[in-house]
């Protein structure tokens, strides 16, 4: 195969959240491919400085390459931009994407409804109508979610890049003498309380409804090792977040075998992104209701049957890397 750019600068928060490790793991999948892909760092550590066609990256002091150590990422200290250079920006630099004109630019939609807060210009309609008829703009959208907002306001061209689930819970899921099964685990719910902590406020006041004596786990101030443990010790993850993307850990706590419940908002209403039954997603109402207290007394009292219930949607998991791979193909090389 032969790149099709002669190289891909690829524009990261420093932030230690999904978007960065999506941008983390395109970079080394078109690395793994002969492609030339940095990392270009910015905030609060690291500062981008542009002086004609020559961007330079200072990053000396960033915690990124530490923490996404596993994709081995080459992180930008100066080159000459160019014709063959494509700079990928994530979504909340879309003002920046569309004022970059010199060169190819793809904006990347990792996370759709956290766009608009970050850039107001999104929420102009005229700005927007800007953005999305600039035909030399590409985008690229991690979600089904994304696509759909991406064709509703008429962008001219868009492409899927969607990212994996961390390997390393992946790879732990495939060695069955090291995951428990649901029916051998404690009755353990976990949740993020960062994540519509209101709503979990409301469901945690509620609790004593329940006929299960459950454990409560809120995932806070752990590392990334201490996250895998615990998911892969839960009965059920409960997700009450907005969902502004196909967000990782519902995927990360479903391939560690716990049943997964989302709240119906967002990408989490989109079967493709979480190819879930109907059962498994939830309301407001429902939490004001009992009715979800009442689903996970269901699902406790039968963990293998609603652990069954779940099988497409871990194994497209377990798929993912092989499609992004694909995806990455597709569109950054020409040839078999």
């Amino acid at each position: 195969m032969r790149p099709v750019f002669n190289e891909v600068l690829l524009l990261c928060p420093e932030v230690k959240t999904g978007g960065p490790e999506a941008l983390h793991q395109l970079g080394y999948r078109i690395a793994q491919h002969g492609g030339a892909a940095r990392m270009v760092y910015y905030a609060p550590h690291s500062s981008i400085e542009v002086d004609g066609d020559i961007l330079r990256c200072h990053a000396e002091t960033s915690p990124m390459p530490a923490h996404f150590a596993q994709y081995q990422p080459l992180v930008l200290r100066e080159t000459r931009l160019g014709p063959g250079t494509l700079m990928v920006f994530p979504e909340p630099l879309s003002k920046l994407a569309a004022e970059a004109n010199k060169y190819q630019r793809a904006l990347w939609w990792l996370s759709l409804d956290n766009a608009m807060p970050q850039n107001q210009d999104l929420l102009d309609e005229a700005a927007r109508r800007a953005l999305f008829a600039d035909t030399n703009l590409i985008h690229l959208y991690q979600s089904d979610y994304a696509r759909h907002f991406l064709a509703a306001n008429g962008a001219a061209q868009y492409f899927p890049l969607s990212d994996y689930t961390d390997p390393q819970f992946v790879h732990r899921s495939l060695v069955t003498s090291e995951v428990a099964p649901i029916e051998a685990r404690r009755d353990v719910v976990c949740f993020f309380p960062n994540k519509g902590g209101e709503r979990a406020a409301r469901f945690l006041a509620g609790a004593a409804a329940l006929r299960h004596p459950i454990e409560f786990v809120p995932i806070r101030d752990m590392t990334k090792a201490q996250v895998r443990e615990t998911l892969f010790d839960a009965r059920i993850y409960l997700d009450f977040g907005h969902h502004p993307g196909k967000d990782r850990v519902p995927r990360e706590a479903a391939i560690a075998g716990a049943v997964v419940l989302l709240l119906a908002v967002g990408a989490a209403t989109c079967f493709l992104d979480h190819p879930l039954p109907a059962a498994y997603r939830f309301t407001d109402d429902d939490i004001a209701s009992g009715v979800l207290h009442r689903r996970i007394d269901a699902i406790l009292d039968e963990p293998a049957a609603h652990f069954a219930a779940q099988r497409l949607y871990r194994q497209r998991i377990l798929l993912e890397q092989e499609r992004f791979d694909l995806e990455v193909r597709s569109f950054f090389f020409d040839g078999a």
